[in-house]
């Protein structure tokens, strides 16, 4: 006895065309012959099941309430009121292949999905947290990897021999009527459910694991059958070639040997982020055409992602399609699902990569302006060309803008030598003339200005140092940010490009072992931001940090190194609030409670790196410290640095 659950997340889905397959005889994944096979059909607001295996065992056509499931029929299915029973003959071999697409209201409740009851006896149980087996009193929980999300497709498969031949029963969401269980019953929706009397190979399973997958918006990335093939058994997705973004993955396309015709979907795992339909000038979609899309699991939290780019989420998009002349695709995003704060008078930008490479250099990418962010409306783009370089690949990801702004880029300037470094520039939006002003970062002193008409510059020589560009357009509409200009040359620390925080414990990088001499200069960023300037450094949060290093002959390089968790938390909490931010008037209160007594060192600081102030308590344990930030108006950074770890706040003062 085995289970898997191939996906945990179960999804609504509604055919949004008809299914017109002639007189082709359909089965799941073409995978010949299910003992037992229904599927939700609806006319307007009434569902019932429909039996593709009439033969075998008839269903009732009893009416349902339902919903729809990444677009296609599902029934409601309440096993305190809703019976539906499967026998599976007598024999002294049990030998089944199961599959059940389900959406339970709630994934924290333990439900049962199933059990199978010989005359007065439950054998097995199948719930949406674990399979047991009451022959032998066992149970295995399902993989830690499958999340508890509502939506999935449960599978599992039986070869057992008896001693003696009885009749047996599968019964779907109901309670034993042998023995006490504390899972409820099932409640929830019920999509498809296919049923073989023997057992499939691997290569057969994962036919069927796919056409549901494609059907209901699942993912099966997170499980050991990870590619997606067809009826004919071929390879439409695979994940060897789809590193880093092997999450979500949901697919559009027709497969006539099982009936599928899925032209609009959403991936349940986080319904309504992102949808795609697919359009047929002549009304018809080849048989076994597939769109993809995944996406590399990553943050949909606004912040600073990359020098010399707009602010944006860390998220990011591979679309796999392949544009017959005919064909076109509609895409829907809703922001609603990126969180952080949004500035005033901005815009949601799509930035595409049509070479599919996610390396977005300026031949191959290009800014979209879409909505503006005090609208919640979804993005929308209709009959767009994604593959306009032919690669039948693109990435994509969100960043949030003015209307018009500039991507940077840098090329790292030779220590020592002036103006070796090099500004390379492209301005996204904005009516020419253009005035453009570099600044040393932190100062009003003007290294170099200009006019011009082109949007783009390439080449501009820079030496190395932090500097505020600035443009603004003929409109007088103007956009900053501040770059750095590394060296090539100089000092680099013996620190990891990834370190990973275990079990909610900090951990602390030294940037200053193993180097030799004691002449340097340290600086921190978290997330684009300083954060401090000290070797040593302890973190507790995970992100995007760089340290800049200075050696004695003034070369400074830059290191990013990225810090990931593995999402447990620490045995005991450490609780830092700040309140009200934003502060009218500078004033605001820091109320701290640490496991243990601890010094504490409280840092204010502007976003460029400026000491505003700084406050020192020794061996504190619950503390709370008013304070008053005494400059102007703009955001500051406020540090609690603690033997327990440094936690940061973007405090804004009105």
């Amino acid at each position: 006895m085995n289970t898997k659950t191939f996906a945990p997340v179960v999804l609504l889905i509604m055919l949004t065309g008809n299914l017109l397959f002639a007189q082709q005889k359909v089965y799941p994944g073409n995978v010949l012959t299910p003992y037992f096979w229904i599927t939700s059909k609806n006319v307007a607001d009434a569902y019932h099941w429909d039996s593709r295996t009439k033969d075998h065992t008839p269903i009732s056509d009893q009416q349902h309430p339902g919903a729809a499931f990444n677009f296609n029929p599902s029934i409601y299915f309440n096993a305190a009121q809703d019976s539906l029973s499967i026998p599976l003959g007598s024999s002294a071999k049990r030998q089944q292949t199961l599959f059940l697409v389900y959406k339970v209201k709630d994934s924290l409740t333990e439900q049962f999905l199933w059990t199978i009851n010989q005359p007065q006896r439950t054998l097995s149980v199948a719930t949406n947290k674990r399979l047991v087996d009451l022959k032998k009193y066992t149970y295995q929980s399902y993989s830690e990897k499958i999340k508890p999300n509502k939506a999935n497709i449960h599978f599992f498969q039986q070869n057992i021999t008896d001693s003696i031949a009885k009749p047996a029963v599968l019964s779907i969401g109901q309670k034993s009527k042998f023995i006490s269980l504390p899972p409820q019953q099932f409640d929830g929706n019920i999509s498809e459910i296919v049923v073989y009397n023997r057992v499939l190979s691997g290569f057969e399973s994962q036919k069927i694991a796919s056409y549901l997958a494609i059907k209901y918006g699942i993912s099966l990335s997170q499980f050991e059958t990870k590619n997606y093939l067809n009826s004919s058994g071929n390879i439409i997705w695979d994940s060897a070639k789809h590193q880093g973004f092997a999450s979500s993955i949901t697919a559009l396309g027709r497969d006539d040997a099982s009936g599928l015709l899925q032209s609009k979907s959403s991936n349940m795992a986080q319904e309504g982020l992102l949808t795609l339909t697919l359009k047929s000038k002549s009304n018809t979609i080849p048989n076994q055409y597939f769109v993809f899309w995944s996406d590399n699991a990553k943050s949909m939290q606004l912040k600073k992602q990359e020098q010399g780019q707009p602010i944006g989420i860390a998220r990011q998009w591979q679309l796999d399609f392949t544009n017959p002349k005919d064909l076109s695709l509609d895409w829907s995003l809703n922001p609603n699902f990126i969180k952080g704060n949004f500035p005033k008078d901005t815009y949601y930008w799509l930035y595409i990569d049509y070479s599919g490479k996610g390396t977005y250099t300026e031949e191959d990418s290009e800014y979209l302006k879409l909505a503006s962010t005090s609208s919640k409306e979804k993005l929308v783009l209709h009959d767009f060309d994604w593959d306009k370089q032919k690669t039948g690949k693109a990435k994509f990801t969100i960043k949030i803008a003015p209307k018009m702004f500039s991507r940077v880029w840098i090329t790292q300037a030779d220590c020592g030598v002036k103006d070796s470094g090099k500004l390379n520039y492209s301005i996204q939006g904005g009516e020419a003339p253009f005035t453009i002003t570099l600044q040393k970062e932190g100062s009003d002193v003007v290294v170099k200005q200009w006019k011009q008409d082109s949007k783009n510059t390439q080449d501009l020589l820079l030496s190395s140092g932090s500097y505020t560009y600035i443009v603004r357009d003929a409109k007088a509409n103007v956009y900053s940010e501040t770059i750095f200009v590394a060296d090539k040359q100089g000092t680099l620390s013996n620190l990891k490009a990834t370190y990973q925080l275990t079990d909610g414990k900090p951990i602390i990088l030294d940037a200053s072992q193993g180097l030799q001499g004691t002449t340097y200069a340290y600086q921190w960023y978290y997330e684009g931001d300083f954060i401090d300037n000290t070797p040593k450094i302890l973190l507790d949060q995970a992100g995007d940090y760089e340290l800049r290093l200075s050696n004695s002959q003034g070369c400074t390089t830059s290191q990013k190194i990225l810090v990931t968790t593995d999402s447990k938390e620490a045995s005991v909490a450490n609780v830092l609030m700040l309140y009200p931010n934003p502060t009218p008037d500078g004033r605001f209160t820091l109320a701290m409670q640490f496991a243990q007594k601890t010094d504490v060192t409280l840092t204010i600081h502007t976003l460029s790196g400026g000491l505003v102030q700084q406050k020192q308590f020794s061996q504190i344990e619950n503390y709370v410290y008013d304070g008053m930030i005494s400059a102007a108006s703009g955001m500051y950074l406020v540090s609690v640095r603690s033997d327990f770890g440094t936690k940061n706040f973007k405090v804004i003062v009105k």
